[in-house]
């Protein structure tokens, strides 16, 4: 790191959804992920907002070659289908990520962050619980994230069956569980990816992104630490910043 590089002043760049005032979790993603518009996906029936899916479905069907034109509106009504099943899973969000491997290939993963009403238990019970149902020991590490909360993480290879066209693959699944302070909800971020020799790499990514999950709006904190009117909070916000991102 250069002086001139030590001397350049900490720039947030805040995505739109981060002042969302219906949003119940807040987290941060690296770079290289694009959200998909789940409620667009799944549009109320009858609604304006459902016409104009439909009219984009019937566009894509059209561009298509005529041979295909019946496998493409099949794969479009399997989207809609997997929107709905992953929002009555409690997922609240989903975002695809492209990145570049070591050996110069392109790495494509899943993320999706669900959200689950539970019974009441202590936060950190809660945490231990919840990893502990779903993994090996080995690969489990229990989380103190910002302000002492609880969180645990844990990662796997499952292999998937083959498919018509295409072969049985390994498949990297990464799941981080931060209980709500509250104690009666649990966070349950997810990340998916047949890029399994990046293992070790999108696991120091998840456990990264487990220091930004909230579920209070912390967008005010870190606004005043950023006109530097917080009586010294921002030292802590910018530490902590640099700290997860770099």
């Amino acid at each position: 790191m250069t002086l001139e590089t030590m001397d350049t002043p900490l720039r947030l760049v805040i995505d739109d959804t981060a002042r969302d005032p219906s949003a119940k979790i807040w987290y941060a993603l690296p770079g290289g992920y694009v959200d998909v518009p789940l409620d667009a996906l799944d549009a109320d029936p009858g609604s304006e907002q459902e016409a104009h899916l439909d009219h984009l479905m019937a566009l894509i069907v059209d561009c298509a070659p005529e041979s295909e034109s019946d496998r493409y509106a099949g794969a479009l009504r399997d989207v809609r289908y997997m929107v709905r099943q992953m929002q009555g899973e409690g997922i609240v969000g989903c975002s695809l990520g492209m990145h570049y491997a070591d050996d110069g290939s392109s790495a494509v993963s899943v993320f999706t962050v669900a959200l689950r009403d539970i019974e009441w238990a202590p936060p950190k019970l809660t945490a231990v619980r919840a990893v502990s149902l779903r993994e090996c020991p080995e690969n489990v590490a229990l989380l103190t994230l910002p302000g002492g909360r609880p969180g645990a993480v844990s990662d796997t290879l499952v292999t998937m069956p083959a498919l018509v066209g295409m072969p049985a693959q390994e498949l990297y699944q990464c799941n981080l569980y931060v209980p709500a302070p509250s104690g009666v909800q649990l966070a349950v971020l997810t990340l998916s990816t047949t890029a399994v020799g990046s293992r070790k790499h999108y696991r120091e990514l998840m456990e990264g992104m487990a220091y930004t999950v909230s579920f209070n709006d912390p967008m005010p904190e870190i606004e005043r630490a950023a006109r530097g009117d917080d009586d010294g909070g921002g030292d802590r916000i910018r530490d902590s910043i640099t700290a997860d991102f770099g």
